[in-house]
């Protein structure tokens, strides 16, 4: 290829990096503008307080009570992961207790202590998580959302 031509790719190149970069900075000098024009929008309450039930619409209500039962899932997805932490904790306690009990055992007897040992402390363990879990309750249950009222069409298309 001559010189000009590979001159004529490189700015045709460079001209449009040089627009798109404009656009990135233009984007980003909007979104710092927009954040720090309105700060006091931080500060608003994030908890507003709940309106009157009566004044409630149908699918007002059913957002709200999702919202509750969206939290109430983490929330007990959360306590069920710590639980489970503290489940594998146990089994790793009882593996590394059953790997060093098994290091110094010379006779079958030591061997089947240790073994039996283990199996006691994950049984243990299973029980205290199912009873933990279980004491937790029942999972919560999912708001039915509300029908969306029917559309009345203008004209019969029945015929």
């Amino acid at each position: 290829m001559t010189f000009s031509q590979n001159l004529h790719m490189l700015l045709g190149h460079t001209m449009a990096m040089r627009k798109q970069w404009g656009r990135k900075v233009a984007a980003l000098a909007t979104i710092t503008t927009l954040a720090l024009s309105s700060p006091f929008s931080a500060y608003a309450d994030s908890t507003p307080s709940p309106a009157p039930e009566a004044s409630r619409t149908a699918f007002e209500q059913y957002r709200i009570d999702r919202e509750n039962y969206l939290i109430a899932v983490k929330q007990r997805s959360a306590m069920i992961r710590n639980i489970n932490i503290a489940f594998k904790n146990a089994c790793d306690k009882a593996t590394s207790e059953f790997k060093s009990a098994m290091s110094v055992a010379r006779t079958p007897d030591q061997k089947n202590a240790a073994v039996t040992a283990r199996k006691n402390a994950i049984s243990a363990a299973i029980i205290a998580r199912d009873t933990s879990i279980a004491a937790l309750g029942a999972e919560p249950v999912a708001p039915i959302e509300p029908l969306k009222p029917m559309k009345i069409s203008g004209k019969n298309k029945s015929r």
